[in-house]
């Protein structure tokens, strides 16, 4: 079961950098900005449909990558690997290596029979080595070594909290109605300590790092996702779409009475 779960953890960790990478660099709607065909997409939707119809209505809905075959996965990393995991990983085919060794040992029919040490050596450390590789990246960002703004911590007015080496895409398993309100304080910090702008996407840029949002009959939706945003009065941001650093809470929203 170490095993097992060393591979769990491992690749969950890597979907997760793959579809933030991919967020951060094409935008929230990645799967049709990016250069992913849209044979791949359309097949990763439909293995996504097939689970969740699966699933219990209240279940949260995982992201598009989390369906993606660990054989595509390769190859998205592969074909953005001049993004952020050239940076992350290092030499590429080594890594590519590692991810081969991933792929072969997730099979659960390796599984069925007992393993050798040295094996299980192996995808401890190929394992270990790709989680820490991601950790170390998201901390040497957090570092601010970029000279760009980075959020802190978020917590909502529900008890629920994002700090850095947590994911960015916060799931809070909670369901809301209209008519409910929705408040955000954001803690950030510029490296010049300059004035920093805050929002909820689809709102205004505003000076308080408190944000608040009431919840419409518009915003019904299975999982509803609401980017927490931040910029500089610089010139220059840190990502195309205009901010330095964002991360996305998910919510339930549901008709009153349901």
């Amino acid at each position: 079961m170490e095993i097992t779960k060393a591979i769990f953890d491992a690749e969950n960790a890597l979907r997760d950098f793959v579809e933030a990478s991919l967020a951060n660099h094409y935008g929230k709607e990645w799967q049709t900005s990016s250069d992913i065909s849209a044979e791949k997409i359309a097949s990763w939707n439909e293995i996504k449909a097939g689970v969740e119809n699966n699933l219990p209505p209240e279940s949260a809905a995982e992201g598009l990558i989390y369906h993606a075959p660990f054989s595509d996965l390769v190859e998205v990393i592969i074909q953005h690997w001049d993004t952020d995991f050239q940076e992350a990983f290092g030499d590429k085919d080594i890594f590519v290596t590692y991810l081969k060794i991933l792929e072969l040992y997730r099979d659960p029919n390796i599984h069925r029979r007992e393993l050798f040490v040295h094996q299980k050596h192996l995808i401890l450390g190929v394992s270990g080595e790709v989680r820490s590789k991601i950790t170390a990246y998201r901390a040497m960002r957090a570092s601010n070594d970029g000279g760009f703004p980075i959020i802190e911590y978020i917590k909502d007015n529900f008890g629920n909290l994002w700090v850095p080496g947590k994911p960015r895409r916060v799931k809070t398993s909670l369901s809301l109605s209209p008519g409910d309100r929705i408040e955000f304080i954001v803690k950030a910090s510029d490296p010049e300590d300059l004035p920093l702008e805050y929002r909820i996407q689809g709102e205004k840029w505003q000076p308080g790092n408190i944000l608040i949002f009431d919840v419409q009959e518009k915003h019904i939706k299975r999982i509803a996702t609401f980017s927490i945003a931040i910029r500089s009065t610089r010139k220059h941001h840190a990502y195309p779409l205009g901010y330095d650093d964002r991360i996305v809470f998910e919510y339930q929203i549901l008709p009153k009475g349901e």
